[in-house]
């Protein structure tokens, strides 16, 4: 969203979409703001502090940390869905996103986001897809999907890091921060089940949502 070129800000408009919620922690938006054009409402729920994110550490820091071994990004990534279930910044945000669609789900065509557009966004898709009364076997399938328009990016990540002279362990940690994997969303839903009681008491007890609210949701969002 922050590199849309003047095309993709009319594609946005001429598929309806009226609304953006970001994800990203204020540094990334302050950062790389949305280029996002009149006529789409800007709104912010930020799922992870400053602290969490890759933006506040330097260069210097992430090289050496990615390159101490072929298995950081893959830990790295274990870290960040572990905090994406218990984190508070994490709930607050998924408790916005839920409550505006509550609110204006019948009136506005959401987009929402995050950097990559996979584990932010991925979190908040299983959870909006779960409320709808969508299988955990298909939420996961369409999580996967997500490499296959991720391969140009991964490709050029991989290309830099050559160009920089940055070894395999490096690049191997590329791989897994770019992707998705079958064991982040194995490391979600493990928490989701054993520390809150499974995927229906998580959006009952955490993102709050009652039965009306499931069935409002429903009625909005299914055919």
């Amino acid at each position: 969203m922050s590199e849309l070129t003047p095309t993709g800000q009319q594609q946005l408009l001429d598929y309806g979409v009226t609304v953006d919620i970001d994800l990203r922690s204020s540094a990334e938006l302050e950062q790389y703001p949305d280029l996002i054009p009149a006529g789409i409402d800007f709104i912010h729920f930020p799922c992870l502090d400053n602290d969490d994110t890759e933006s506040t550490e330097t260069v210097n820091e992430l090289n050496q940390f990615y390159s101490s071994s072929a298995h950081s990004g893959y830990l790295r990534m274990l870290y960040v869905y572990r905090k994406l279930v218990i984190n508070q910044h994490s709930q607050s945000a998924m408790r916005q996103v839920f409550t505006y669609l509550l609110a204006y789900g019948n009136d506005e065509t959401v987009l929402f986001h995050c950097s990559a557009g996979k584990d932010r966004t991925g979190l908040t898709s299983l959870l909006i897809l779960s409320a709808l009364g969508v299988s955990l076997a298909d939420v996961k399938q369409d999580y996967l999907l997500t490499n296959n328009f991720l391969v140009e990016r991964l490709n050029q990540r991989i290309s830099d890091a050559k160009q920089a002279h940055l070894n395999q362990n490096f690049i191997s940690s590329i791989r897994d921060l770019s992707t998705v994997n079958e064991d982040y969303f194995d490391q979600a839903m493990t928490l989701i089940n054993y520390e809150f009681g499974g995927i229906k008491a998580y959006l009952r007890d955490i993102v709050q949502l009652s039965d009306a609210d499931i069935r409002q949701l429903r009625d909005t969002y299914l055919e």
